[in-house]
């Protein structure tokens, strides 16, 4: 996305979309600190999809479209512009939702969100002894002990990353995995 954001940060300089610039630069190394800049990295994102959007094109198609048809990509940087307030307002809005979450989290205590980590050391564990130590043992045995499935496993790390961290986690490492799965067949 770097080579797709510089493209567009040069763009919103020459239209006069400032606010476009300024996030994508910051996003590339701007002015900001490098944890600052990770964190304007889903706005970043937001603004070239929508950029892509107005286009018309996916984001990866970008570079093209602004080589070959510059004014129709320069008009999809100023209706993003357009819509900036409004992306920067929703932006905000989630980052403080999320500040308040730790913060509420911090007044429960650590054992109200001990679940969390424990989970987290509980299924590295089993992942570390399923796929290193177990067959290790097992090869060492003359009557190999009987080792938890895999599909066990991930469904067991499918459920807190869906507990923990959303669902969309699991909707998109679900996604990756069937293009995965697309991608070797071909």
């Amino acid at each position: 996305m770097i080579g797709i954001g510089t493209i567009i940060a040069a763009t919103a300089a020459k239209v006069g979309a400032g606010m476009v610039r300024s996030i994508i630069e910051n996003r590339l190394g701007g002015s900001l600190g490098q944890g600052a800049g990770q964190i304007a990295g889903d706005l970043t994102t937001t603004v070239i999809n929508t950029v892509a959007r107005k286009a018309g094109v996916e984001p990866i198609d970008l570079p093209n479209m602004a080589e070959e048809s510059p004014l129709a990509f320069e008009k999809a940087v100023l209706a993003t512009e357009a819509e900036m307030p409004e992306m920067i307002a929703l932006w905000s809005k989630g980052l403080d939702s999320q500040f308040a979450l730790l913060q509420a989290e911090q007044k429960e205590g650590g054992l109200q969100s001990f679940w969390r980590y424990g989970w987290m050391y509980l299924l590295a564990a089993f992942w570390i002894w399923r796929i290193i130590v177990m067959p290790i043992v097992n090869s060492r045995l003359a009557v190999p002990v009987d080792l938890v499935d895999f599909g066990t496993l991930m469904t067991l790390t499918s459920w807190f990353m869906a507990l923990y961290m959303g669902g969309h986690t699991v909707k998109d490492l679900g996604k990756s995995a069937l293009q995965a799965m697309k991608d070797k067949g071909q």
